[in-house]
């Protein structure tokens, strides 16, 4: 999917796990936010620069500050522990099981050194808040991408068997990426409904919000019909794009 996608979409998911937890810290709570957006943006490392665009660069440049610290790193374990070879603007780099998991990694790695540096300033709970946001807004990444025909190895760099869906981004004649706007705000809505009604403990309620987030998952994947193809099959960008304005 394309930028905006991404972010609307997990943010509204963010919006019910922070709605979840705000009321048990306020500032834990926009930290898992902040990093599911930061997360919804960071695994496209084959984003290319903008034009004109101030809010595309800002999303550019949280892509380059992970694809210049991050990236190398990744791209070394790749070629020395799974004898692949990857190169920074390869796309199947992120958009894999193993390659979120080592981005993380990464990513934890460089917070663990902040803690280290600062442990009597930075509260070590909102840390663990903004890395949960991170990998949760990855993952949801990844289940958006595959819901495109382009899709995603989600098993590279053992084999490049190619899940993906039948959603091209940028036909704005397919609604379907407009309604799954409109069912993950619905699903938003039932929650907070469902929270102002009922009292129940602080996992209760995140066990709630995770069910949630979980429906409008599994609602777009179905409705993108989404299927396992060989690796020959694999679109290209260039099959995928249809030009259109905006990000």
């Amino acid at each position: 999917m394309i930028t905006r996608h991404h972010l609307v979409l997990v943010l509204l998911c963010s919006i019910i796990i922070s709605s979840a937890i705000v009321d048990f810290d306020p500032f834990l709570a926009v930290l898992v936010s902040i990093g599911m957006g930061i997360g919804a943006i960071i695994p496209d490392i084959q984003m290319k620069r903008p034009k004109n665009n101030p809010l595309r660069m800002i999303a550019w440049g949280m892509v380059q500050a992970g694809r210049r610290t991050c990236i190398p790193v990744i791209c070394f374990v790749y070629q020395r522990f799974f004898k692949t070879p990857a190169k920074p603007d390869d796309k199947r780099v992120t958009h894999s099981i193993i390659g979120i998991l080592l981005y993380f990694i990464m990513l934890a790695a460089i917070a663990y050194i902040l803690i280290m540096l600062f442990k009597n300033t930075i509260p070590v709970i909102l840390v663990m808040g903004l890395l949960a946001g991170l990998l949760s807004g990855m993952l949801l990444h990844l289940a958006e991408d595959l819901c495109c025909r382009k899709g995603i190895c989600l098993f590279y760099p053992f084999n490049d068997t190619r899940i993906y869906g039948s959603i091209r981004p940028c036909d704005v004649l397919d609604k379907r990426i407009l309604g799954f706007h409109v069912y993950h705000a619905t699903v938003l809505f039932f929650f907070l409904v469902i929270q102002s009604a009922i009292h129940v403990s602080l996992y209760e309620m995140i066990a709630i919000s995770m069910f949630s987030i979980g429906l409008c998952v599994v609602s777009m994947i179905w409705q993108s019909e989404v299927r396992i193809g060989l690796p020959e099959s694999r679109v290209t960008d260039n099959q995928e794009e249809i030009p259109a304005k905006g990000y």
